[in-house]
Parts: C-alpha cells; sequence; structure tokens
C-alpha cells in the first residue's frame, strides 16, 4: 500500500483514538487536498524524530505510524488547516519517498497479537485499577472516561486508549506504538502510569503545601484585621512586636531623648501592619536605639603600677608611648569627670606594633576593645551612617562597635588613618573631624539615629604609618605619639620574650625540642632581615620552626628518635638560605664621586649612597635613580652652590670649565621612587668630589638640605634616620644645626653612641668628610 504521509511534530495517534491536528506546511497540505479526493480518505500519520526540524527528510521520521481516516476538515483563517483523524491500525513504513516536496510511503500492516490467559487477563486488570488511580490524581480527566475504556474489551484497543489519554512525552508515546505484542504494551503502559502517578502525587503534595501557606496567610491577614478592629474599639495601641520592644524599652536605660523617640516610634508601629514594609524599617530602627549602649560604662582599671606592669609584660620599650598613657590615667583619676577626652594618634613604621599596642592599652585599663580599619574608606556614610530613606540603611561603623563593645567607654583603634579617601561620595576624614574632636564629640550625631550619642567616655587611638597624608584639621585634633624604629637589641629580646614562644605554641613546639642560641637570633636579624619592625623576624622564626616539625615527624615516621634540634650560626644557612650580603652599597675605602646621605621611608630609616661622575660634554647635570621633582631640583640648588663657591670649597684648585664638562648623578635601588630635600648637602658633596678628585672618607653620612648660598636647613625624620646609621655601624652624623633639640629630645638609647656634628654651612662638611688632597 502506498500514502501520502502527514509528518507530525509531536502528536502520536493510537489506533482506535479520534484526535484533532494542525496543518500548516504548505507541502503537507497539498498531500492532504490529493488524500482527501480518493475514494478512502486515508493518510499515514509518522511522528518526526525532532519536533523542531520544519523541513524534515526521510531519516527524519519515525518508521512506524498509525493509519488514519481523514474525518473533518476546516480551514483556519490563518491558512493552517484542522484535521480530526480517527486512527485505523499500525503500519510500517519500508521506504519513504518525496515528491515535489510530498512524502509518500510504502506502508505494510503491523498486527497486535496477543495470547488470551491468564496473564494477560491479571496484566491487564492491574493496568486498568492503575489507571483508574491515575485519573484519580490527574487534575485534567474526568471519572467518566474510565468506564468507556474498561467496556471495550479488546487489550490491544483499551491499551492504545490508555496511552492516547496520557501526558507523556513523545518518545515514550512512540515507544508504546511501536510495541506490537499486547502484552508487552501493557507492561510498558503499567510502567508508565505508575511513574506518572508519583509525580502527580509529589505534584498534589507541593500544591497542598502551597495552598497552605497561602491559606495560612489569608488567616493570619484575617486575624490581623479583627485584631486591629478590637484594638480600635477598646484603645489599645500596641501590636504584638511592638509589646515586645515596648518591654525592652522599658527594661533599658535610655537618655530622656532616646526614651521619647523610641515610644514615639513604637506608637507609629503600632498602627502599621506588621508585615509592611514601613514597620519592618521602624522595628529595625527601634533595635538599634535600644541595642546602643547609651549609659552602659564599664569600670576601668585605675591603679597605675597595675597598668605599667601590663604594659610592660606585652610591650618591650616603647617609654614615651607608655608614659603618655600613664599621664592620660592619672588626670582622669585624679579630675574625673572634668578630664578633658584625648585623642592619641602612633605614628611609626610598619610591624612596630602600633595595632598591638592599642589592644594592651584595653587590657591594662580593663576596658572593653573594638578596632576598625579606614585604609581605603571613600564614603562618608561608613562614619556617619545612612539616612532611614534609603532602603538596607545601618548606623556608622562609630555606632556599629559601640554596640559590639556593650559598653559607652571602650577603647576604640582608628586603623590606618592616613590611608582614607575621598571621592564623590563624601570625604570620610571630614566626618571624622567630629568624632575625634574633644569638643564636639559627646554629642556626635549618627544620620541613621539621628541622636547625639557621647562619645566622650571612648578612648580612641589611631595608628598611621606617616602623618604628611593625614589632613591637617584631622591631625591637629589628635595627640601625635612617635614610634621609632626597633634597634637590633630591642629586636633580640622581643624575639626572646615574645615572638618565640607564641611561634613555639602555633607550631607545636616547646624549649625541649629547639635551642636557639642568642648568637643565633642576632644573626637572623643583622643578615636575614632589615626591616623598622619585627614581622620578618617573626617570619623568618617561624620558617625555622616549620622545617623543624617537619624533620621530628619525618624522623617519627621512620620509626627513629626525634632528639633535641640545635640550631648554631654555622648551619643556620640550611634552615634560611643564604643571608642577605649587608653593607655591599656603602664605601669601604676612600673614593671620588661618593657620598653618603640618610633617608626617611615609611618602613623607618635607611642610609642612601650617592655617586657622581664627570665627564666631558656640555655643562648638563643627568640625574637618575627614580628621584622625585623636589629631589631633582635639590641637585640643581647643591650643583649651583659648588659652581658659585668653588674657590673657596676647592682651596685653590682650578675650576673646572662648565661648559665642556657633563655630570652625572645617581641614587642606586632606581627602581624605589625617592623623594624630597634632606640629601641636598650629600649630592654636593658627592658632586664636588667628582669634579675636584677629592675622595670621600667611610664612616660618614649626612642630612639636611642646601641653600644656594650654603645654609643648611633643617630636616624631619631624625630619630628614624639616626637609627638606620647605627643599624649599618655609622656612628659619625652631620645634622642641621636647627634640628638640635630633636637630639636633645631622642631617647638615650638612639643617641647613646652616635656622634653628632651640627653644622649651619655646608662647607663645614666639606672639610670633615673629603680628603684635602685630590686623587691621583
Amino acid at each position: 500500500m502506498n500514502l501520502y504521509v502527514l509528518p507530525s511534530r509531536d502528536t502520536v495517534i493510537f489506533p482506535g483514538v479520534i484526535a484533532p491536528i494542525y496543518v500548516g506546511r504548505g507541502a503537507t497540505l497539498k498531500a492532504i487536498e490529493l488524500a482527501a479526493t480518493a475514494e478512502k480518505r486515508y493518510i499515514f500519520v509518522a511522528v518526526q524524530r525532532d519536533p523542531t526540524t520544519d523541513e524534515p527528510g526521510a531519516d527524519d521520521l519515525y518508521d512506524v505510524g498509525t493509519l488514519c481516516e481523514m474525518l473533518q476538515m476546516i480551514r483556519m483563517p490563518d491558512g493552517t488547516v484542522k484535521l480530526l483523524l480517527e486512527g485505523k491500525e499500525r503500519m510500517r513504513a519500508r521506504q519513504y519517498t518525496v515528491v515535489d516536496s510530498m512524502f509518500s510511503a510504502d506502508l505494510v500492516s503491523v498486527r497486535s497479537s496477543y495470547v488470551e490467559d491468564d496473564h494477560l487477563k491479571a496484566l491487564l486488570k492491574e493496568v486498568l485499577s492503575v489507571f483508574e488511580d491515575y485519573v484519580n490524581c490527574h487534575p485534567r480527566l474526568p471519572q467518566e472516561m474510565i468506564q468507556p475504556i474498561a467496556a471495550a474489551g479488546d487489550p490491544s484497543v483499551i491499551a492504545d486508549m490508555i496511552a492516547a489519554h496520557m501526558t507523556l512525552d513523545v518518545k515514550r508515546k512512540q515507544a508504546l506504538l511501536e510495541c506490537f505484542r499486547t502484552d508487552s504494551r501493557l507492561e510498558l503502559l503499567l510502567k508508565y502510569l505508575l511513574s506518572e502517578i508519583e509525580l502527580l502525587k509529589l505534584g498534589r503534595e507541593i500544591h497542598m503545601r502551597v495552598q497552605k501557606e497561602v491559606d495560612q496567610h489569608q488567616k493570619e491577614y484575617y486575624l490581623r484585621e479583627q485584631m486591629k478592629a478590637i484594638q480600635e474599639e477598646l484603645k489599645i495601641n500596641d501590636s504584638p512586636e511592638s509589646l515586645e520592644l515596648k518591654t525592652r524599652a522599658e527594661q533599658a536605660d535610655l537618655p530622656e531623648a532616646v526614651r521619647e523617640k523610641v515610644d514615639a516610634e513604637l506608637t507609629r508601629m503600632s498602627k502599621m501592619q506588621a508585615m509592611s514594609p514601613e514597620a519592618t524599617v521602624v522595628r529595625t530602627y527601634v533595635e538599634w536605639l535600644l541595642d546602643v549602649p547609651w549609659n552602659v560604662k564599664l569600670p576601668e582599671q585605675t591603679d597605675l603600677s597595675t597598668v605599667q606592669k601590663t604594659l610592660d609584660a606585652n610591650h618591650y620599650g616603647l617609654k614615651r608611648v607608655k608614659d603618655r598613657l600613664i599621664e592620660y590615667l592619672a588626670v582622669r583619676k585624679q579630675a574625673g569627670k572634668m578630664a578633658r577626652a584625648q585623642i592619641l594618634c602612633l605614628i611609626g613604621p610598619p610591624g612596630v606594633g602600633k595595632t598591638s599596642l592599642g589592644k594592651s592599652v584595653a587590657e591594662a585599663l580593663g576596658r572593653k576593645f573594638v578596632t576598625f580599619s579606614l585604609g581605603g574608606m571613600r564614603d562618608e556614610a561608613e562614619i556617619r551612617g545612612h539616612r532611614r530613606t534609603y532602603i538596607g540603611a545601618l548606623p556608622g561603623r562609630i555606632v556599629q562597635k559601640l554596640k559590639e563593645a556593650g559598653c559607652s567607654n571602650p577603647v576604640m583603634l582608628l586603623d590606618e588613618v592616613d590611608k582614607i579617601g575621598s571621592d564623590f561620595r563624601g570625604d570620610p576624614a571630614s566626618a571624622l573631624l567630629e568624632v575625634l574632636d574633644p569638643e564636639q564629640n559627646s554629642h556626635f550625631t549618627d544620620h541613621y539615629l539621628e541622636l547625639p550619642v557621647d562619645l566622650s567616655d571612648v578612648l580612641f587611638i589611631t595608628t598611621a604609618n606617616v602623618s604628611h597624608t593625614i589632613p591637617s584639621p584631622l591631625l591637629d585634633r589628635m595627640d601625635v605619639i612617635q614610634l621609632s624604629s626597633y634597634l637590633p637589641e630591642e629586636k633580640l629580646h622581643i624575639a626572646k620574650e615574645h615572638l618565640l614562644p607564641r611561634v613555639f605554641a602555633e607550631s607545636g613546639l616547646t624549649k625541649k625540642d629547639l635551642a636557639l642560641s642568642d648568637a643565633v637570633l642576632k644573626t637572623i636579624i643583622a643578615d636575614y632581615t632589615r626591616e623598622a619592625g619585627v614581622r620578618e623576624l617573626d617570619r623568618k622564626l617561624a620558617t625555622l620552626c616549620r622545617k623543624v616539625v617537619r624533620a621530628r615527624l619525618e624522623c617519627e615516621e621512620k620509626g627513629e628518635a626525634a632528639g633535641k634540634t640545635r640550631i648554631g650560626v654555622k648551619n643556620l644557612h640550611e634552615y634560611l638560605g643564604a643571608p642577605h650580603s649587608p653593607d655591599v652599597r656603602l664605601p669601604k675605602q676612600p673614593e671620588a664621586g661618593v657620598a653618603v646621605g640618610l633617608a626617611w621611608t615609611a618602613a623607618g630609616g635607611d642610609v642612601m649612597p650617592i655617586e657622581a661622575v664627570k665627564m666631558s660634554g656640555r655643562g648638563e647635570l643627568k640625574l637618575t635613580g627614580n628621584l622625585g621633582h623636589v629631589m631633582q631640583e635639590s641637585a640643581m640648588t647643591a650643583l649651583g652652590f659648588v659652581k658659585s663657591h668653588w674657590k673657596e670649597l676647592s682651596g685653590g684648585t682650578a675650576e673646572p670649565k662648565w661648559h665642556s664638562v657633563s655630570l652625572h648623578l645617581h641614587v642606586p635601588e632606581g627602581a624605589i621612587p625617592k623623594d624630597g630635600p634632606s640629601a641636598g648637602v650629600a649630592m654636593a658633596i658627592a658632586l664636588f668630589s667628582a669634579l675636584s678628585g677629592r675622595r670621600y672618607r667611610p664612616g660618614f653620612a649626612m642630612t639636611g638640605e642646601i641653600s644656594l648660598r650654603g645654609d643648611v636647613l633643617p630636616i624631619g625624620g631624625l630619630r628614624e634616620k639616626t637609627l638606620a646609621a647605627k643599624r649599618y655601624g655609622i656612628v659619625d652624623l652631620f645634622v642641621p644645626e636647627a634640628n638640635r633639640p630633636d637630639v636633645e629630645d631622642m631617647e638615650p638609647w638612639i643617641s647613646e653612641g652616635v656622634n653628632f656634628t651640627f653644622v649651619r654651612k655646608a662647607s663645614q662638611v666639606f672639610d670633615a668628610v673629603l680628603e684635602k688632597e685630590a686623587e691621583k
């Protein structure tokens, strides 16, 4: 038999079933019209393997389909045709043929066969029973369809009718269509029915649970409205949420202004629906008002000797800082409430213990300790908070930290105050002016709370690496305490008393497992670390402990006894590698064209060798070493001084022909930016030494800005520069006369062993550090 083919995208028609199908493809419409003119209006319906294919080929159609009779054909307004088809029997297409884009197929009949025995009867009965459950679970299948299907009698027809009414995907329906044995088809149908019933039951459970939640919300809404009406009738203005907050407010110790604000907000809240957005905002606001420790003050340690012992136990040295804290406590103890609040600012290089000192202060005073970093902060709202009109608004960090402390008199550490930023969102540094001003912070106003918060009992401690990046108005409000670099002797004590016990504990070691002598610690400090603080020293000690722990565990795994490890100076390189070669940049013997200056950095002081050479040229001065504008101008000023004062500086040496001599001045470590005027004298020495040939004698270092007249002007960072010189073994320093007070204010352990020569004129330095005769 050869018939036209109707390719169906997603509709499988079973024998004995009447089903509609819509046709819109032009070639298929033409095939339908030709089939309708035949005596028997038959057409073969085959399903596409991929329903998204618009122009299917012969390989895109399943071989097994259904022979259908066209009962009715209705043309729709959009040009498509609605066909009403009745499935007659299963057929297999031996071959598909395409003529003028129309499919035709050579068909062969496929009969459904079965043997009516007890097994088939039991299987049919089970299928009908499960199908009844399926209809009961399905929301869109009527109960009335069960009886006509069961009355069909023929098991093959029953199976096809059930399959036609199930909501299965195309592949599973095609599998049923291709199942020719009736018993096999019933077994596959039973499998699909059971699977679909489980899905329907699960969907019903989900629906019932969602419906139950919706009903519960509706019930709550109804009851809430009833409660609201009853409260209005009885003149009761409190909701359950406001009653809970009101109880907290009655028990809390609040200032009068805060209590009035809480009562007003609770009255507003009682008249709102609990689930409304405005009620949530009000409830959060009231909770914050109740969480702030307005009048909660914890007792503090006022015994001066106890505070001193605590500070000494936690930090070595830092005498000036400790004395300042003890003085502050003494004034508070003596003057009581009349004592003025103090804002301390600890400025020093990284790793010298600024942050940990704040924690020790809190421990010594017996106060709570809170901290947050200001580094990179750009939004003013981080300090003052957001106004309540914004979604998700919160108080600023100051109020949040007060809540975290649980009292109004904690020690609050504001870290990295020198690294605050600013942009279009505001300037946090300006917001800090009120926080850190003792005259204003007793009534600090947070934008979120809209009530004054008393910060006068808070001990604010700020930390910074440098002071020149702190805005002047902010710096003026703080009591600045400078922390200098640690000397090797101090680092040795800190390593023995603080670092080693902590590193041992973190590594699971004891003194019985590892022995480190003072000589080893001094070697690590001198050869493996070059820093102002002790962070790198801490890392080196941790490296030693890790290697020792690994070696001990490896011995234990081999069954060997792990004895005490002794690390000496000779085998230290086995654990930390080769040491850094110290002082490789400093001149070891007299040579021309060099000088040693002193520099200040964020990591502490450092020595700065300066090199200069002369060559034939056109009188240019070339500057290298990544020098900033100020340092370049200082070099030009130094050369101008040398040119204008050549006769008095040279002592009769012939003056160079400036128009034919060029100079090149270089400051080593060119990858590091350098700037500032304090190397002016050293650059003048290097330039004059290169021009005159008089050699610079090692062992000297100098600092000071130079003018065109040869005056030596004052500089900053002399403490750090002095410590750097001592680290490198240089004890003869030339400093400006104007910096004499800075030397007198130094702690004795800094200036001890250093020979300071105070100079007003640069010529004084020339005569002292340069040899009398030129190099031959």
